[in-house]
């Protein structure tokens, strides 16, 4: 007796031994289904927590960047102000 798989796409059945999917046009919609879960898993996550779950820790670039967006400056703009002012 053969073994009949489900189409995990369609639901439609699957006769062939070594396929997954039962068309072509299931195939590459389940590529694309695949392609857009590891996007979000791998690029959509929070990059600011470590693998353990800890925040990391901030760098110093990072640090000025945001003081320049709570100042209403951009980072360039900000770094010649302090610039400046370790000047005079």
């Amino acid at each position: 007796m053969k073994e009949v798989k489900i189409c995990p796409v369609c639901g439609g059945k699957v006769t062939a031994k070594n396929r997954k999917y039962c068309s072509p046009k299931c195939s590459k919609e389940g590529y694309r289904r695949r392609q857009a879960k590891y996007s979000i898993e791998k690029y959509h996550k929070d990059k600011r927590v470590k693998e353990d779950g800890k925040p990391k820790e901030e760098r110093p670039i990072e640090a000025l960047a945001r003081k320049a967006r709570e100042a209403g400056m951009s980072y360039g703009q900000y770094v010649a102000l302090e610039h400046t002012k370790r000047i005079l």
